[in-house]
């Protein structure tokens, strides 16, 4: 996650701002002046590096996706079954949430905003098909169209996170709340 804000200087100033406040409010409650103020530069500076507001959280969207993506493939690298590699995508996906919680709940609440805008092979869901597929194949996962189970995983696994910020109180602490995810993909895949 830390190549979101490799880049020094404004920019990664630009950056930090952009993604504290899309995390907290939201891409559309957020104005490129809001961003420049807390960035502490002028709205011109920040036109100096990026086309639009669209295009720095697009900046954004994209790395994260990217490098999220990058970690579930070194996953699908390994040799455990399917059910445990799908456990796996589960635990870093909240670890990650945990180190980087405002990349996460900006990568959560923007993602139908900006999915169609980035390029297909970092698209985390195609590393998850595969998974599921090679499950299916050799039986370890129930036959099922490889989509709905995707539908399936992934709510399980993020809507917990995307709710979090708001039902913590209620919901379990934190690797509690991993390990009941964790077992709930077991059950579902068994």
């Amino acid at each position: 996650m830390q190549q979101v804000l490799r880049c020094e200087g404004k920019k990664a100033e630009l950056l930090k701002a952009s993604l504290t406040l899309f995390a907290a409010r939201g891409y559309d409650a957020v104005s490129v002046r809001d961003i420049a103020k807390d960035a502490g530069v002028s709205e011109a500076a920040l036109y100096k590096h990026f086309k639009s507001k669209e295009d720095m959280a697009l900046y954004i969207f994209t790395a994260i996706i990217s490098d999220y993506t990058g970690r579930i493939e070194q996953i699908d690298n390994s040799e455990h079954g399917a059910i445990a590699k799908l456990c796996r995508i589960v635990e870093i996906t909240y670890d990650l949430y945990r180190e980087y919680p405002a990349e996460i709940r900006f990568a959560l609440l923007s993602q139908y905003s900006f999915w169609n805008l980035v390029a297909e092979n970092i698209k985390p869901h195609f590393v998850i098909r595969k998974i599921l597929e090679e499950g299916m194949r050799k039986g370890e996962i129930p036959q099922q169209e490889v989509y709905l189970w995707i539908a399936v995983f992934s709510g399980i696994m993020l809507q917990p996170l995307n709710q979090y910020a708001y039902f913590q109180d209620v919901l379990p602490e934190f690797d509690a709340l991993k390990t009941k995810i964790t077992s709930l993909v077991i059950k579902l895949f068994s």
